[in-house]
């Protein structure tokens, strides 16, 4: 950097300054403190530097300004060159982004499929409302609060609608340096107050009518529903492997917690559906239970749900909940009341009804808390198998036997129930034994249940 530091000369025994600015010479006599004329090059040099300094920085600080306005121009130029190597992500390609990216959760198949629903939901509405905002990141925070508002006028549920916006938040936070965010629009949009509607169970009569009147793969899979206590998702794509008929019993881990915790539960044969899934030859066993509806289940989930909803309402069951849907008289949404899952309800149900312990309920459908899991593990396939024989018919084509019992096993069961006996448990515990002690455990008959 040249700055303007003027040159010395000498006239007589004096010494002056001579500079340029613009093309026009000035020139100064060098003086010390005393007003006197300086003579010596030392005292010269300093005078010189003192009467320049100003120049100096004026050109320091025009230099500065020439440096970042060139900075600013290269930045200007990395960016645009940035831009046409890696362009910001088109929100047409947003969702296989998201698939690829090994940032995102492990999530199964059934959670991805209705992540890619409301994607696709999110994604056909920015078509219709803003076409000209081709990128993700034109998605700004007043764009995603549009598109909240319109969802949030009583058509989606609030769990629905939390859900739908978290979607939303996961795939931008997770996409975020691909598309060039500088922010997420989702974060801070108000999430609705969860009001939870929990599913009713049904009657026997209504079970009668439902599981009697239903043909093909829909009976087995009522079934199922019925007597195992299953969730729809693991009835519909039971595999024949998971099926032990000569053990009488099925073995499934659950779709909803396979993922945190792979134990599978165990689920005694009641007669009925042991009969049922018997009576398919063992030559056209392939790897679905119910073939037909696991490949519907895999594409649409949606499509079996209704179609388990068809069939309640045509059996003259109302699915919703009163005062919602049809019933509202102000357009409230349908709040489903009954459902697949309400046979799970029943299971759970009919067995503390014949005065199944707690603990063999829960061992039978499983529980989501790994924690309350462990106060299961030792209830056997006696205790579990009773429990499952002393539910009712309902499908109207099979009369229950009740399961042969010998000593030795049911020694063993008490034997097993009595070693997990713990200061925590006890109580669990306790009721198990008790169960296993009463009058005709040893036959599957039912007695009262002790007192405590």
């Amino acid at each position: 950097m040249k700055h303007r530091t003027g040159h010395l000369f000498k006239r007589g025994s004096s010494f002056y300054v001579r500079w340029t600015v613009e093309g026009k010479v000035f020139s100064k006599a060098l003086r010390d403190e005393n007003g006197q004329p300086i003579t010596t090059r030392r005292a010269a040099e300093d005078a010189q530097q003192k009467l320049m300094a100003p120049f100096a920085v004026a050109d320091e600080a025009a230099a500065l300004e020439s440096i970042v306005g060139k900075l600013e121009g290269r930045k200007a130029e990395l960016a645009k060159w940035d831009e046409e190597q890696h362009p910001a992500l088109p929100l047409s390609q947003a969702w296989t982004a998201f698939l690829a990216s090994p940032n995102r959760p492990d999530s199964g198949g059934e959670t991805l499929y209705q992540y890619e629903c409301q994607w696709s939901r999110f994604a056909d509405w920015m078509k219709e409302k803003h076409p000209g905002l081709p990128l993700l990141r034109d998605v700004t925070r007043q764009v995603a609060e549009e598109y909240a508002a319109s969802m949030n006028h009583g058509k989606l549920s609030p769990n629905t609608y939390n859900k739908h916006l978290g979607l939303l938040t996961l795939v931008f936070r997770v996409v975020r340096e691909k598309a060039k965010l500088a922010v997420n629009p989702w974060e801070d949009i108000q999430r609705k107050r969860l009001v939870t509607h929990s599913r009713r169970e049904l009657t026997v009569e209504e079970l009668r009518t439902v599981c009697q009147s239903a043909t093909g793969e829909l009976r087995t899979l009522l079934a199922l529903g019925v007597y195992s206590g299953l969730r729809l998702g693991d009835c519909a794509t039971l595999r024949w492997g998971e099926v032990d008929l000569a053990r009488n019993l099925i073995r499934r881990v659950p779709n909803k917690i396979g993922r945190s915790n792979p134990k599978p539960v165990i689920v005694p044969l009641h007669p009925v559906l042991g009969d049922m899934l018997a009576g398919t030859p063992a030559e056209s066993r392939g790897e679905n239970v119910l073939p037909e509806t696991a490949e519907l289940y895999s594409r649409r989930i949606d499509a079996v749900t209704d179609r388990v909803q068809a069939h309640f309402k045509a059996c003259g069951i109302k699915t919703w909940k009163p005062g919602t849907g049809p019933d509202s008289k102000d357009g409230q949404r349908a709040v489903i009341e009954v459902g697949f899952h309400s046979l799970r309800h029943t299971f759970v149900s009919l067995c503390r009804g014949s005065n199944a312990p707690l603990a063999v309920v829960e061992s039978i459908v499983g529980h989501s808390n790994p924690a309350m899991t462990r106060h299961y593990t030792h209830v056997g396939e006696l205790a579990a198998g009773r429990a499952v024989a002393a539910l009712p018919s309902v499908m109207g084509d099979a009369k229950p036997v009740a399961p042969k019992r010998d000593t030795e096993a049911l020694l063993s069961e008490i034997n097993a129930v009595a070693e997990s006996l713990t200061g925590e448990n006890w109580r669990e515990r306790k009721t198990a034994l008790l169960a296993l002690l009463k009058p005709g455990a040893r036959d599957g008959q039912t007695a009262p249940e002790a007192g405590n």
